[in-house]
């Protein structure tokens, strides 16, 4: 069963805008300005009052280790969609448009924010300023994954390489965008 119909429907939307309009016109030539295409095309799909996008924020846990000593992971998805109290889309991109597309590292990230869900949150922490949204969010249950890649003709999907965990399975969506020499894209 596929979770988070309409937000995977707004996320393949402003994916393919990205590309189309953006990627096209040689407007993105590196990750982040993927990253800043894609958060400005997905951010005006989403209706302002109740979604919430967060750019590379912070999940960190900290683990007791045996010798008593408190150890600190952290993860910075690139994108985290939230509703009005949860996370309920964290999204990685890839921008490999001469090769062929790398995601075990997103994986292993989608992967340790499932293991440790119940200990992770999402929160809008400013240095300076008024607070409009002291708000923590976190991970709702059905939290979906998205990995979008920019990269070169690669005819397999990530989950058909069993690399998705059956955990997050249901949970999963990929977006593709394939390069050629000469030649537009291909948005799958």
């Amino acid at each position: 069963m596929n979770r988070r119909n309409l937000l995977r429907t707004q996320l393949a939307q402003a994916w393919k805008e990205c590309i189309d309009f953006d990627y096209r016109r040689q407007r993105i030539n590196s990750e982040r300005s993927l990253q800043a295409s894609f958060w400005a095309r997905l951010n005006s799909r989403l209706p302002a009052e109740t979604r919430r996008l967060f750019i590379e924020p912070t999940m960190k846990i900290s683990v007791q280790r045996p010798d008593g000593c408190e150890k600190v992971h952290i993860k910075f998805p690139d994108i985290v969609v939230c509703n009005t109290r949860q996370v309920i889309g964290v999204v990685e991109l890839k921008y490999q448009p001469r090769a062929r597309p790398t995601w075990r590292k997103d994986i292993g990230t989608y992967d340790w924010i499932e293991r440790h869900r119940d200990k992770i949150s999402v929160s809008n922490v400013r240095f300076q300023g008024v607070e409009a949204d002291k708000h923590r969010y976190a991970l709702a249950k059905d939290v979906l994954f998205v990995w979008a890649g920019v990269h070169a003709p690669w005819p397999h999907q990530i989950a058909d390489e069993n690399e998705v965990s059956p955990r997050f399975r249901d949970s999963f969506l990929e977006l593709h965008a394939e390069t050629y020499d000469g030649s537009e894209p291909t948005v799958r």
